[in-house]
């Protein structure tokens, strides 16, 4: 296992927010959010289909209306969400690039060398949307629950594989606690993105795998997948007769989050409007619906608490990491 070179801590995104943030020359907001003819670019660090590109290209939709600008989505694909992080690192800090993170973002420096510093590289913008997670077989596997699940895969060792959306992933992470909790004899396939790794479980290339609500219903609805199990703390109101993992004797309880990152020396006025405009494009009635008809909800905060709630992820799955002997190859 090839381990960052430092922690991340609380203390440092603070220190990373109350002082490099408060240091930079404030530009003025309406001036910078309007530039004309050029479009804001966010980078969604995974394929098409997975939750981060669902949240992500509703976001950018409704950006382009609210700011009355074009508002594009770029997949880059590859290293668990570290390439296209790495490439908006390196973006010019003028509001123009943005990166959308999920909580794989917090994951990828307990595991990985990371080509970028996750603190001081960004600026938090706005934090997005939490979102249950499920367990979900092809429609022919065997197990209809997640107990039968554990008991197939130790009477049949080597047989079962779960697709993830990356190394380092939230999937990667969440699989390695079940694992971990159950002895479940359970192989990971990493692929690209959630989008991909759900295409080959429906396809029967692979028999399982974990991921956000919002990107399994096409394939539900579809009858290709079915669902075992809610990896999330609580049951989900749209499917409120499956059960949780906790209610089925697996103490694993894991949910996903999306927010918005800047390159770091963004100017503070302009990630500030930044933060006002996603907080009332979260608010609004349209985004509320659609997000709660895919079960998850919008979550606007302020920029602080968002660092907060980065901060305080990073440390819980450095423990995680610790407690699962997670590898990234």
């Amino acid at each position: 296992m090839t381990q960052s070179s430092s922690r991340l801590t609380r203390r440092q995104f603070q220190s990373a927010l109350a002082g490099g943030i408060g240091a930079l020359a404030a530009w003025p907001a309406g001036q910078a959010l309007a530039q004309e003819g050029k479009p804001i670019k966010i980078i969604i660090p995974f394929a098409t289909g997975g939750s981060n590109d669902i949240v992500g290209r509703v976001l950018a939709q409704q950006l382009s209306i609210r700011l009355k600008r074009s508002v594009v989505v770029e997949n880059v694909l590859g290293g668990g969400g570290s390439i296209g992080a790495a490439n908006a690192a390196r973006a010019e800090p003028d509001g123009n690039t943005l990166l959308l993170i999920s909580s794989t973002f917090t994951m990828n420096s307990a595991v990985m060398k990371l080509p970028f510093d996750p603190v001081k590289s960004f600026t938090p913008i706005a934090m997005l949307g939490m979102g249950p997670s499920v367990v979900v077989a092809n429609s022919a596997f065997p197990a209809n629950t997640m107990k039968e699940l554990v008991e197939y895969t130790k009477k049949n060792k080597g047989v079962v594989n779960f697709s993830t959306s990356g190394a380092a992933s939230f999937q990667h992470f969440a699989v390695e606690l079940i694992k971990t909790k159950t002895g479940a004899d359970i192989t990971l396939i990493h692929y690209k993105g959630g989008g991909p790794a759900l295409n080959d479980v429906a396809a029967g290339h692979v028999q399982a795998t974990l991921g956000s609500y919002i990107q399994m219903q096409p394939m539900l609805q579809a009858g290709k997948v079915k669902l075992l199990g809610v990896a999330s703390a609580k049951r989900i109101d749209l499917i409120p007769d499956v059960p949780t993992l906790k209610e089925g004797g697996i103490d694993v309880e894991v949910g996903n989050w999306w927010g918005l990152l800047a390159p770091a020396n963004t100017p503070t006025a302009l990630v500030e409007s930044l933060n006002k405009e996603v907080n009332a494009v979260l608010n609004s009635p349209d985004i509320k619906k659609r997000l709660a008809g895919e079960g998850a909800d919008p979550t606007p905060m302020s920029r602080a608490d968002f660092a907060r709630l980065m901060a305080d992820e990073t440390q819980r799955w450095a423990a995680v990491a610790k407690q699962t002997s997670i590898k990234v190859d």
